[in-house]
């Protein structure tokens, strides 16, 4: 029993090293994702650095307004904050499973919604892209907004519902078997 605690306590300690190491990455993404929109802002043009779409603009004659730029700026910082909201949520469960919460419908409502902010992320990202193709209407093509990033999230959203509805059965479960008992 004790050798199960401690690969628990393991297991616990990397999910809470790989969240801190996740959650400062997305911090410091959506720091740079400000720092660029505040240059536009501020002087009322298009930064030197790129944007931060998948969409390529480089030596490309396309003029798109600084309004339209803040719109996009906006609306991708806006989403981005759906993955640290998604990281919340999956720390919230390795919190409940350590206060040995595990089969409780909290757990359930806390994957589904990490689930729901990885795939707000992801479609919302894709969306914003694919608007933006269209508005500054590139010859590029739309297979060049998927990336590894957005394939990522769109598995990690789906896998936390399906563990949703795995600990949800689980709850079920556990309370039929209370009920008999």
């Amino acid at each position: 029993m004790k050798n199960n605690t401690q690969k628990k306590d393991k297991g616990i300690k990397a999910f809470n090293t790989i969240y801190t190491i996740g959650i400062v990455f997305a911090f410091l993404k959506l720091i740079e994702y400000l720092q660029w929109t505040f240059k536009l802002i501020r002087k009322w043009d298009v930064p030197e650095e790129p944007f931060f779409s998948k969409v390529n603009l480089i030596n490309r004659n396309i003029e798109i307004s600084v309004t339209s730029y803040l719109v996009f700026a906006l609306a991708y910082i806006i989403v981005f904050g759906f993955i640290i909201l998604g990281l919340y949520q999956l720390n919230k469960t390795t919190k409940l499973f350590v206060e040995n919460k595990i089969f409780q419908e909290e757990i359930s409502l806390a994957f589904k919604k990490a689930g729901k902010s990885f795939l707000v992320f992801t479609y919302g990202t894709l969306i914003i892209d694919i608007v933006f193709l269209a508005w500054a209407r590139t010859s590029s093509k739309f297979i060049d907004l998927l990336s590894t990033e957005l394939l990522v999230f769109l598995i990690l959203g789906y896998l936390m519902f399906f563990l949703s509805d795995i600990f949800k059965k689980g709850t079920n479960i556990q309370s039929e078997n209370d009920l008999t008992i």
